[in-house]
């Protein structure tokens, strides 16, 4: 068990095909190999190529050990024979068996069966097969090649045959993932990676990568790259921190960060870890890398957001030797064995308050000055994946703490990888979101068209108030109140949906309208004001001054 436990980290597949057992094959009986998916590499449309190494032979109920001509002096060199030992084949058993690295042994026989001439045996996966089978195998000792086409990714594993083995592509392909980090600039007590937000132009939006120390067995030297593009509506801030288990790593020792504005806008951003094999004794320990990007003012707004994409290029072939690029060794050549996962993108969403300038007739009026101010809402939407245990799931969970719905009773499963081979699980998704509230105030002008935009926001609740009339306009008595309602994506799409609600709002494809009217003419006082205290006064001088008048008259008729 121990040795088994050895070979299924190693990065080749080397494989026994013998009886064991009580049974005993025929004379000119054939085997087979079938390699299925691991949980991270696929089989689909490689190419596997099996060079027998070692003949087997069957004598009563048990088997020996033949070494094929074409191989003798192979075997001769790497363990001091001449070849001529009479127990030769027999030797080479038992040094085969004492090997200490034994991806070392699998790398050489496989070179020196290849220097020989020896023809292998041959099986291409189709594009999306999840398993693939060497058949028509005379019984024998086999290294199996992993030969591409698509991303080469060699593995290995030790196993027997009854005649016929299934065994897991023993291979490791790091993934990396990004998210929006729902740890930073959140209230407090929120938490959570998301994939989508939205926010408003000078926030900044905080972001983390995750990944693992893939399995480097066979490794000398060991790429890995973190490459990420931001759109042209993201300013990269080249605060990058990283750490991988519990190192925290220095900058321009441990890594290097190079940014790069492209012609398109975009800004291509990688990471290169220096010297990378030093972390082969740290297999599975989390990476984490952490930076972030404000939202400047070329951001696209509306529904279609501001992607932000990741991809991390790696080393995927043990077997050839590569020094790097010759300015920076840590980096592959174009033509170094490296693969390049998928990306992992994130969006971030921004919206805007569009205002019309109309007269009572419907003409576009200019100069007008206004002021939004509100509460907006950075919003930050939290899906997880949950799972619960269940008789009838369809998961079953690994050491490492994730799921697969690989059974790990199916035949040619390692079961040490599970964490129990009969408890069951069923995943379901959770949906929250996080938001932080800001107060924000903008001012603008109305521009010539009859026209100013409030871009650049978050959703949330403003009030629009006039502090400027256009000449000859009277000023607007009530301020407008605006509430932008902002919904991630559903799941598989990246367009958001944005909903205003409000005075005189008109929504728009990607825009929220209002049409401001204003009246034209010079505003008389209104009830109760100082002009209405004005006409009091001077009505009741008028009314004393006749009421003087005509006693004055009277006194002077008494007198005449």
């Amino acid at each position: 068990m121990k040795r088994t436990k050895k070979l299924v980290s190693l990065l080749l597949t080397l494989i026994m095909v013998l009886a064991m057992g009580t049974s005993a094959f025929a004379a000119g009986e054939t085997g087979s190999i079938t390699i299925k998916d691991s949980s991270t590499v696929s089989v689909a449309g490689k190419t596997f190529n099996a060079y027998k190494i070692l003949d087997v032979k069957l004598v009563g109920d048990g088997y020996v050990y033949t070494v094929p001509a074409d191989m003798k002096g192979f075997y001769a060199n790497r363990y001091g024979l001449t070849g001529n030992e009479g127990d030769f084949d027999a030797q080479v058993a038992t040094k085969i068996n004492e090997e200490e690295d034994l991806f070392a042994f699998a790398a050489a026989a496989l070179a020196a069966a290849k220097n020989a001439g020896i023809t292998p045996s041959t099986a291409n996966a189709d594009a999306g097969a999840e398993s693939v089978t060497i058949s028509g195998l005379p019984l024998g000792y086999y290294v199996v090649e992993d030969a591409g086409a698509a991303t080469p990714i060699s593995a290995l594993i030790l196993d027997t045959t009854n005649p016929d083995v299934a065994i897991e592509i023993k291979a490791d392909k790091p993934g990396v993932d990004k998210k929006i980090d729902g740890d930073k600039d959140t209230d407090e007590g929120t938490t959570g990676d998301v994939q989508y937000n939205n926010a408003a132009v000078g926030d900044k939006v905080p972001y983390k990568v995750t990944s693992k120390v893939p399995d480097m067995t066979g490794y000398t030297k060991y790429y890995f790259v973190v490459n990420d593009t931001l759109s042209k509506g993201l300013t990269f801030n080249d605060d990058a921190a990283i750490t991988v288990g519990e190192k925290t790593l220095v900058k321009d020792t441990d890594y290097t960060v190079t940014s790069t504005e492209n012609a398109d806008g975009t800004t291509s951003v990688e990471i290169v870890f220096t010297d990378f094999i030093q972390y082969k004794d740290q297999t599975n320990d989390a990476i984490t890398i952490t930076y972030s990007a404000t939202v400047n003012e070329n951001a696209v707004i509306g529904t279609e957001g501001n992607p932000n994409k990741v991809t991390l290029t790696y080393s995927n072939n043990p077997n050839v030797k590569d020094n790097g690029d010759p300015e920076n060794p840590d980096k592959p050549k174009p033509d170094s064995p490296v693969g390049e996962t998928p990306e992992s993108e994130t969006r971030t969403y921004v919206t805007d308050v569009e205002l019309i300038k109309v007269d009572p007739q419907g003409n576009r009026l200019t100069g007008a000055e206004f002021k939004l101010e509100g509460t907006k809402l950075n919003t930050v939407l939290v899906r997880s994946d949950v799972y619960t245990e269940d008789a009838d799931g369809a998961y079953w969970k690994l050491k490492d703490g994730s799921y697969t719905t690989d059974d790990p009773n199916t035949e040619g499963m390692d079961q040490t990888k599970y964490e129990s081979t009969t408890t069951k699980y069923t995943k379901s998704v959770e949906t929250t979101t996080i938001e932080k509230a800001e107060n924000v105030t903008y001012t603008g002008t109305v521009g010539a068209d009859g026209v100013l935009r409030f871009e650049g926001l978050a959703a949330g609740t403003y009030t629009i108030t006039e502090i400027k009339a256009p000449d000859g306009y009277n000023l607007l008595k009530d301020p407008i109140t605006v509430t932008i309602g902002f919904t991630a994506p559903a799941s598989g799409s990246t367009e958001c949906t944005w909903t205003y609600t409000g005075t005189d709002v008109v929504n728009g494809t990607n825009t929220n309208h209002v049409t401001i009217t204003n009246k034209a003419g010079s505003e008389l006082p209104s009830t109760g004001g100082m002009g209405t205290t004005l006409f009091y006064v001077i009505g009741g001088i008028l009314v004393i001054g006749a009421a003087v008048l005509l006693i004055t008259k009277k006194r002077m008729s008494a007198e005449k």
